[in-house]
């Protein structure tokens, strides 16, 4: 099969779809890969490594794009729109739940996209969404503590507290809403940094499976509004790590919510990419990270894991490589083996397949 990795264009993504050593072992399989020049650069890639691993350079995406088999880390931009067409299969994060546009693109033109965040096993992990996760959940923590600072970079001064504990001093306290991959994550970040960690969590089930194995400086609690509303006043970060598999992130706060909060403090929406689990939430970019409401410094990266791309590439092609290789064998034949993978499948011949994909859009496309 001829399979296609574009150069990323999303604004400051900077990681690659495949690593070389990715990128060989399709090829000692009998794929052709076609690689646009510089699409690894970021990430510690180098072209000549790629045309050693038996990959064919393009210098026009047009190329990569042509291929029948395209595998991306972000979901296309509209420049790139273009190159969507009936015949071409799509493996990359889509998030559609927050993206009308794309999704009526992806429709409009027959595209099979199948979404690593949709790719879901059958106890409900989410085994391509996981690693990237895991990897937004510590820079979500590493971006609160810059934004807590008075001089941060931005003409948003936080409010000067230091994101841990030293003698002398209390403690910073953060409040994280959700336990999965980027709740956990930025849980243990935070608590190694010496901070007082709430985190509130939904699902009764699985908060008593998680407090028998949690970091017992964890104060892992079931989320109420009542329980909410009373750790926001002395919370100084703030992160969103809620998630439904393909549908739109829930609204968990209000911009009263958000001004319970005290001025200076900081909340991480990494559930941004979903659509924002707040009413204060909009999409933000490295360019200009933070934006001030209700007093409160919003950071709403879509794209956190891209800010460190040598390790994220790595932890990414772990992931994915297994299932290209099976797509690589034949689309419809590897859906049809492979339930996970199925799960997959967003859109495909013009209509949308998978159910909280549709429960997001209904009534919007």
């Amino acid at each position: 099969m001829k399979i296609g990795i574009p150069k990323e264009i999303k604004n400051h993504e900077h990681r690659v779809a495949l690593t070389p050593d990715g990128v060989a072992l399709l090829v000692g399989e009998g794929h052709q890969v076609l690689v646009q020049s510089g699409a690894g650069v970021d990430s510690g890639f180098t072209d000549a490594a790629y045309d050693t691993a038996g990959a064919e350079l393009c210098a026009d995406p047009a190329d990569a794009w042509a291929a029948d088999l395209v595998v991306k880390v972000k979901e296309p931009q509209q420049s790139e729109y273009p190159f969507l067409r009936a015949d071409l299969t799509l493996f990359t994060y889509l998030h559609l739940a927050a993206d009308v546009e794309l999704a009526q693109e992806l429709l409009r033109n027959k595209v099979c996209a199948i979404a690593y965040e949709t790719v879901q096993m059958n106890d409900g992990s989410l085994p391509l969404l996981a690693p990237m996760s895991r990897v937004a959940g510590r820079v979500a923590v590493q971006l609160a503590a810059r934004f807590l600072q008075k001089e941060n970079g931005t003409t948003y001064p936080g409010k000067g507290v230091l994101a841990g504990c030293i003698q002398g001093a209390r403690p910073a306290r953060a409040v994280i809403l959700g336990a999965g991959n980027v709740g956990l994550n930025a849980a243990d970040a935070l608590v190694g940094l010496g901070a007082a960690v709430t985190v509130l969590e939904k699902n009764a089930d699985y908060l008593n499976i998680l407090k028998s194995e949690l970091d017992p400086r964890i104060d892992l609690q079931l989320f109420t509004e009542e329980r909410l509303h009373r750790a926001l006043p002395a919370c100084d970060m703030l992160i969103g790590a809620a998630l439904v598999p393909g549908e739109h992130a829930p609204r968990l706060l209000s911009r009263h919510d958000l001004g319970r909060m005290s001025a200076g403090s900081v909340f991480v929406d990494v559930s941004i990419d979903q659509g924002g689990i707040a009413e204060t939430s909009r999409v933000t970019g490295y360019d200009e990270p933070v934006y001030v409401e209700e007093g409160v410094l919003h950071c709403c990266l879509p794209n956190l894991p891209g800010a460190v791309p040598r390790t994220s590439t790595h932890a990414l092609t772990d992931a994915t490589l297994p299932y290209v290789r099976k797509l690589a064998t034949g689309i419809q034949s590897a859906c049809a083996s492979d339930m996970p993978l199925a799960r997959g499948v967003n859109t495909q011949a013009g209509l949308i397949m998978h159910a909280g994909v549709a429960k997001a859009l209904t009534g919007l496309i």
